[in-house]
């Protein structure tokens, strides 16, 4: 019988395999495992990035929250700026604006795609606004085109989260080559896999000056010898086995991708009868599927806790990405107060499915009677 740890090593042993080792062994080898504007791995990576998504500049960083951080760093944000952020998202988009002095301002989400909600951005901004971070969540890309009106419409800057969703298209564009500025994470669950590590990508040739002087002490990068610094930063620079293993990654993310889309396909047609509603994928998107994410129906919505233990005793991995909307979190309900229902519906409901690319048809057959199983033992 399959069981849920089976699944949960598979999914870890097939992320890599000895495309990776020969390169990391070659890192090993060469004598540099780091440099601080870059060894040949970083440069090569940052370039790899940099031509697929159309960019000028790329900086390869230590985390996706890194690259968010070195993001918001180049707005040079006044106290009490503005960020736009979706109210269903990870915290580290909250938090980099808040060690800035930025304000972050929740707009709620599309219940259909759960990403923010085009229509209802503008009724948030005003004169404090500066920029608006687009999250592509679970791998489904954002109404990006929608967005960049906005932004080109009231001179605002569009940074792409692309955390989720590295190697997702919209129009036949990736995500990532819409934004001024766009991240990537680089985790160990993400799309591209270096264990840790982000990277941030622009045109604008002034963020890329800040961001390469921030994600360096602050250094004067025009003299690195010089060891001259004009401005606060930090360590952020990433090392060049975790750049190695992203050169393999990115060289596998189409074909791991359209493995993740299949598998997604497979569950719901596997779950077609019940009533569950899916993150909706619009014809003119690809998602690369973080997960498959999933909402329980209204009238199950007080038992999606129920659901999540039932599904694990019949030994099926699956997870709830996020069980809180971000203005329901400890860090701002007590201080200011959002109208976000259809990001604060959401988080009640949801449920993520495994779709990654090291998963077969039983996996995913096993996944889907224990899901089924346990809809129906709540729904009795």
């Amino acid at each position: 019988m399959v069981a849920r740890q089976n699944i949960i090593d598979k999914i870890n042993r097939k992320i890599l395999g000895d495309d990776e080792a020969k390169r990391v062994l070659k890192v090993l080898r060469s004598g540099y495992l780091s440099k601080p504007d870059g060894g040949p791995m970083v440069l090569k990576f940052q370039k790899l990035m940099a031509i697929a998504h159309g960019k000028k500049y790329s900086f390869a960083v230590t985390s996706g929250t890194a690259a968010l951080h070195c993001a918001i760093v180049a707005l040079n944000l006044k106290p009490n700026d503005e960020v736009i952020v979706p109210a269903l998202s990870n915290i580290a988009d909250c938090s980099v604006i808040m060690q800035e002095g930025g304000t972050p301002v929740f707009v709620d989400v599309d219940p259909a795609d759960f990403n923010i909600d085009a229509q209802k951005i503008e009724e948030k901004i005003n004169k404090k606004t500066k920029a608006i971070i687009v999250v592509h969540m679970y791998g489904q890309p954002a109404k990006i085109k929608e967005i960049k009106k906005i932004t080109d419409q009231y001179n605002l800057i569009l940074i792409e989260d692309c955390a989720q969703a590295a190697g997702a298209r919209y129009n036949g564009r990736y995500v990532g080559s819409f934004g001024d500025i766009s991240c990537f994470s680089f985790y160990q669950t993400k799309h591209i896999i270096c264990g840790e590590g982000g990277m941030i990508m622009t045109n604008n040739s002034k963020f890329a000056r800040i961001i390469t002087s921030v994600a360096n002490n602050g250094i004067v990068k025009e003299n690195l010898d010089a060891f001259d610094y004009d401005r606060v930063g930090y360590n952020y620079q990433m090392p060049e086995m975790e750049a190695a293993l992203g050169i393999e990654q990115f060289y596998k993310l189409d074909r791991n991708n359209l493995k993740r889309r299949n598998n997604a396909k497979k569950f719901k047609k596997l779950l077609s009868d019940l009533d569950i509603h899916f993150q909706i994928s619009y014809e003119f998107t690809e998602a690369a599927y973080f997960y498959l994410t999933g909402l329980l129906p209204q009238h199950l919505k007080s038992k999606r806790e129920e659901f999540i233990n039932i599904v694990k005793k019949f030994h099926a991995p699956i997870k709830k990405l996020y069980p809180m909307s971000l203005p329901e979190v400890t860090l701002f309900k007590n201080k200011t107060y959002y109208n976000c229902p259809a990001a604060k519906d959401i988080t009640k409901r949801i449920f993520n499915l495994y779709v990654n690319p090291g998963l077969n048809n039983v996996d995913i057959e096993f996944m889907a009677s224990a899901v089924r199983k346990a809809y129906g033992l709540i729904n009795s």
